[in-house]
């Protein structure tokens, strides 16, 4: 949806992509910190959060793009929570995999991630010339809602519980 976000924009009738960029960069700012606030403790809710965030922000954007204050407000919401995803998952990734294969884990994650950025330009390149930039939502929704349903059943590397705050001093 990202990589699309021009023409996402130009089909709303909004227009202002410099805008809606702005407007989410700050937001992926402040996602950040929340998520450096919450995640020694809070992880998985923090995670299931961003990506239910995600998820009902999608289907705003698909049913309501037009209106730029939805528009807007949506795209600050996709920024605060998917701003912090790649330190909520690299987190969940060394929790499961443990210190020793931590490094195999996260190189995986940016193996994965930028496949990910490649299939989703593919897909959504697809989806915008085949039915439109309206389409795009609408393509993005299944995956992010994939990634919520693993997460909802990954109790290893999301654990449920939250995690002993770490000591002050303690080191890493």
């Amino acid at each position: 949806m990202y990589t699309y976000v021009a023409p996402f924009t130009a089909h709303t009738g909004y227009g202002r992509t410099d805008v809606v960029l702005l407007v989410f960069g700050a937001a992926t700012v402040v996602g950040i910190w929340a998520t450096g606030a919450l995640v020694d403790r809070w992880a998985r809710p923090t995670l299931l959060g961003a990506l239910t965030l995600i998820v009902t922000v999608l289907c705003v954007l698909a049913l309501y793009a037009d209106s730029s204050a939805a528009l807007l407000t949506s795209v600050a919401v996709w920024g605060v929570a998917f701003g912090g995803a790649p330190t909520l998952i690299q987190t969940a990734l060394v929790n499961a995999s443990g210190p020793q294969h931590a490094d195999v884990a996260t190189s995986l994650q940016t193996t994965v991630y930028n496949a990910g950025i490649a299939g989703g330009s593919f897909t959504g390149g697809l989806a915008l010339s085949g039915w439109g930039a309206g389409a795009l939502p609408w393509t993005a929704l299944p995956l992010v809602a994939t990634a919520l349903t693993v997460v909802v059943s990954g109790r290893r590397a999301f654990p449920t519980a939250p995690t002993q705050a770490p000591q002050r001093g303690a080191g890493l």
